[in-house]
């Protein structure tokens, strides 16, 4: 899967979404990796590397819990759109039974808001 390694270079647009975050996910760890062999290399204690892990494993809980509050986000506004088209549908209703009611039959009911 690792588009890098056969020498194409990654199109974001070309991806969907998981590929891109596990992509994402996978240059994170290198470059921890990475960090973490530097550290190594330039002689750090062993308490120093604990603190750079645990520093790792917050920026991990960081992004998953951006992805979480994406999801989230992306199911409100899906359930708003779907509460508008049951709202409008309401009024286009409300507004047929207006026209087809005589006059002081239903105005009692027509009152009430539906909407937010």
């Amino acid at each position: 899967m690792n588009n890098e390694m056969s020498g194409q270079t990654i199109n974001s647009q070309q991806l969907t979404y998981e590929q891109f975050q596990e992509q994402v996910k996978l240059k994170q760890e290198q470059e921890a990796q990475r960090a973490k062999e530097a550290l190594k290399s330039a002689g750090l204690d062993q308490q120093s590397q604990q603190v750079q892990a645990v520093v790792q494993a917050l920026y991990s809980v960081e992004n998953e819990l951006k992805h979480a509050e994406n999801q989230i986000q992306m199911q409100m506004d899906a359930q708003k759109r779907q509460i508008q088209l049951i709202q409008q549908k309401i009024t286009q209703a409300m507004a047929q039974i207006q026209g087809s009611a005589p006059n002081g039959g239903t105005q009692q009911y027509m009152g009430q808001n539906y909407t937010q």
